[in-house]
């Protein structure tokens, strides 16, 4: 009950703005945001800091594939609450473009432009991270601990592997957009959001721990490549000291002796 409300809250608020609207502003919309998410999906790979993502994506997949059977098995043996259960429940709903047409209509009529590049961007970095989920998972990686009591949304847009999670993306998505645009207070809420349905598919055996981690960096790469895309400068101040910054990594010599060199510019 508590999730056709809320669906029903966020259509209702979404057609009240639209009614003023015309069809081409959200078409125009839409076009910005698939340019976004073409463009981020070759940009991701020439981002820096992808590339220092990649370092850490390396060893956390290597431990989480390693402990998997482990992790997951134990994880099973707990109890699904019901709030876990809910906050899986909604993903589905967050797979569509409402939450973003909503933010892009608000952006629009109060000539809010951080709310219009959220919205663009977020749309951009879900489908990107979605299509590539759906496309990994062709690879014969594993499937799932239990294919029991399946949806269709958990079958219909990927093949048998259950490698990365396309059920949290949305969630991570949320919340890696959220901290770029709005801060880290206010990305607490999609967070705990994640954390609640990766707890939720692990323990009730629809994806290993494995997928969790995958879908993480899955996302996180995709959005970068999509803010390399809309290249927005007045992302939240916290998100710009840390992501922003020009990093060299290279070596020095000194006195005959060599050694690494990592500069910043800030």
């Amino acid at each position: 009950m508590k999730l056709v409300l809320v669906i029903i809250f966020s259509l209702f608020s979404f057609k009240s703005y639209s009614a003023e609207l015309t069809g081409q502003t959200y078409l125009d919309g839409l076009g910005l945001g698939f340019k976004y998410l073409y463009q981020g999906s070759y940009l991701q790979f020439t981002a820096k800091n992808n590339a220092y993502g990649a370092a850490v994506a390396a060893p956390a997949l290597w431990y989480s594939f390693e402990e998997d059977k482990r992790i997951t098995n134990h994880a099973m043996t707990k109890k699904v609450h019901g709030y876990m259960n809910f906050a899986s429940d909604i993903t589905p709903f967050l797979s569509m473009p409402f939450l973003t047409g909503a933010f892009y209509t608000y952006g629009i009529k109060k000539d809010n432009q951080r709310a219009v590049q959220f919205a663009t961007e977020t749309f951009a970095t879900l489908y990107l991270s979605l299509i590539e989920s759906s496309v990994l998972s062709l690879a014969d990686i594993h499937e799932r601990p239990n294919s029991d009591r399946l949806s269709k949304w958990e079958t219909q847009f990927r093949a048998k592997s259950s490698f990365p999670s396309g059920h949290v993306i949305p969630y991570i998505t949320l919340a890696l957009k959220t901290y770029q645009f709005y801060g880290p207070y206010y990305a607490i809420v999609p967070a705990t959001f994640f954390v609640a349905t990766a707890m939720q598919r692990v323990r009730d055996g629809k994806h290993y721990f494995s997928d969790i981690v995958g879908a993480v960096f899955v996302t996180a790469f995709a959005s970068e490549g999509v803010r390399k895309a809309g290249g927005y400068a007045e992302n939240h101040p916290t998100f710009k000291a840390i992501f922003e910054h020009d990093v060299q990594i290279g070596y020095s010599v000194y006195r005959g002796a060599a050694g690494p060199r990592i500069t910043f510019s800030w």
